[in-house]
């Protein structure tokens, strides 16, 4: 059975009450999170057309996650809200620039900073999927949770066939480790992948 890693930081359920204040700006930036994966997906899957598995894998992926864009965009207008210009995220800029020091292979670790950001948000989804007070924005969380548990695993399991697997796993716990440090520093944002300080 294969394990897969865990965040070694915890979002607290406080997390839930700030977002909240502001449902609208969150959609926002969970749509761009959404067409953002789905633009890299497809953008691997052009790069590596001599990878059969990973151009099938990649596909599934940027179909599921337009998908998810459009569910959260049809929300998101339907309650006045507005896709709001798109701007860099903090998180995986953080992510890639201070990994960059003991990186080997730059596409190993984009395929674990797209695992990291998959799995935040799963556990970020959870967390809206159980405390939220809006029962329709409680309900999307819950149905998109096992996707992006799915994903996650996905990127983890495509950098273990990328790498000789004692090295696939010390990079994988270099990065996890790496991750909570990130998240753990940044500031609150009415944002997925925001800190909460």
């Amino acid at each position: 059975m294969m394990s897969y890693p865990e965040l070694r930081y915890a979002t607290p359920p406080e997390w839930v009450a700030r977002i909240e204040e502001r449902p609208l700006e969150l959609l926002s930036d969970h749509a761009h999170n959404e067409l953002k994966a789905a633009a890299t997906a497809q953008a691997w899957l052009l790069k590596n057309t001599d990878k059969p598995r990973l151009v099938l894998e990649l596909s599934k992926l940027a179909s599921e996650e337009v998908e998810h864009f459009d569910r959260v965009i049809r929300l998101l207008y339907s309650r006045g809200g507005e896709l709001q210009p798109i701007d860099n995220n903090p998180y995986a800029a953080e992510l890639l620039s201070r990994s960059a020091g003991t990186r080997k292979d730059p596409f190993v670790d984009r395929l674990l900073v797209a695992a990291l950001i998959e799995a935040r948000s799963c556990e970020r989804f959870v967390l809206l999927g159980e405390y939220l007070r809006d029962p329709e924005l409680r309900q999307l969380y819950r149905d998109l949770t096992p996707c992006e548990m799915e994903h996650k695993d996905l990127f983890v399991d495509l950098v273990r066939e990328s790498l000789p697997a004692g090295e696939a796993d010390s990079r994988i716990e270099q990065l996890f480790d790496l991750e909570g440090q990130v998240v753990a520093e940044l500031p609150f944002a009415y944002r997925m992948h925001s800190g909460i300080n």
